[in-house]
């Protein structure tokens, strides 16, 4: 077909703005929010992978391809997730480590080990080690590396990466290990597992209501943030390796439980505090039975909690605590408070996460309200 002067040009414009949309759109999905002039902070990875798995992965270089586009993924379910963050965050492999089992796959666990050794921090911020012939499956998180980084781990079978695949080969949005390393990548950045909140009607003996926390890639739903660890992330996002005392420095002073009474200050109301726990050998993720704490407010409506950080991490052989081989990770999650005034009870609930938000948020008091 021939075209005249002036089709020929408006042809030559739509598909110039075609292309820089094009472009822009390939911008966008590589840089995420940078586009909105969001600080990029980096987190690199010492990647840890064993010869025969290199191997059977292709070798070295195509490991390391597939590893730096796997890490784009996680970048892009971190970034694209629901949340309120200050900054994009980016994980990158910023380097291989090869180690040798000597085909004794019993061996996997004592490189992990040394996986926690000391970490050139000049270089790397945290590690990922895989074990991909493991004898069983796992993912986890764990801190306290001699040069304080994080160690993430993550050990497949083969029968598992033939069942569903390798650990490349799943892609956005379906979840697979490029989210689930999301997730831990999560507890690297300080946040603890959102699903050990969730409490079942029926695992509440007190008031028999169920504890639903918010949607959050941390235990309860994908793609999104709960607020918790978006004030999180965006308060520890300069540190690379979490400091020391931080668990401490996120909870408030004080938790003041406020009453009302038709409208005016409940004087004298009895409360009590029964604390949730997460799920064991000997029971579900429930609210223990017994009161741990019993208060009563003053001739101001209120009653005040100190020392928040212990109240929701006891002291071994604090009074009220259950036995501990019923008490998993010897940590209160959440507090059912229980209210009386004349016969009539009301609750409300203080997970952790939500005092944290109130300290991240500047405030140095975390204040609830009951009304009557």
């Amino acid at each position: 077909m021939k075209l005249n002067s002036h089709t020929a040009h408006r042809l030559l414009v739509l598909w110039l703005t075609a292309a820089a949309c094009c472009i822009a759109a390939q911008a966008q999905h590589k840089n995420g929010h940078n586009r909105l002039g969001l600080e990029t902070i980096t987190y690199r990875a010492q990647v840890w992978v064993e010869k025969d798995d290199l191997a059977r992965y292709g070798g070295e270089e195509l490991f390391t391809d597939n590893l730096k586009k796997m890490f784009e993924k996680t970048t892009y379910f971190w970034n694209e997730s629901e949340n309120k963050f200050k900054y994009y965050f980016e994980f990158i492999p910023a380097g291989l480590h090869i180690y040798d089992i000597q085909g004794n796959r019993d061996l996997y666990d004592q490189f992990q080990k040394q996986a926690y050794g000391p970490l050139d921090t000049a270089r790397y911020d945290f590690v990922v080690f895989f074990a991909l012939n493991a004898k069983s499956n796992g993912l986890w998180c764990g801190g306290g590396g001699q040069s304080g980084q994080s160690v993430v781990c993550c050990y497949q079978t083969l029968e598992q990466q033939q069942k569903y695949g390798d650990i490349f080969a799943k892609e956005p949005p379906e979840q697979g290990t490029y989210s689930n390393l999301g997730h831990e990548y999560g507890h690297v950045r300080g946040a603890t597992d959102i699903y050990q909140y969730i409490i079942k009607a029926e695992d509440n003996p007190i008031s028999h209501e169920a504890l639903r926390p918010p949607k959050c890639n941390m235990g309860n739903g994908m793609w999104a943030w709960s607020d918790y660890c978006s004030h999180l992330f965006n308060y520890t996002a300069h540190y690379k390796q979490l400091p020391q005392g931080l668990s401490r420095r996120v909870f408030p002073d004080k938790i003041r439980i406020n009453v009302r009474v038709n409208g005016k200050k409940g004087k004298n109301v009895t409360l009590k505090l029964y604390g949730t726990r997460a799920g064991g050998r000997k029971n579900n993720r429930d609210v223990y039975p017994h009161a741990y704490r019993t208060l009563q407010t003053n001739s101001k409506g209120f009653a005040e909690l100190t020392d928040v950080y212990d109240l929701y991490h006891p002291a071994k052989g604090t009074p009220g605590l259950p036995p501990s081989d019923e008490f998993p990770y010897a940590y209160w999650f959440c507090f059912l408070v229980e209210a009386e005034y004349q016969g009539e009870k009301k609750y409300i609930w203080i997970p952790d996460w939500a005092t944290q938000i109130t300290k991240l948020s500047g405030k140095d008091i975390h204040e609830e309200l009951i009304e009557f």
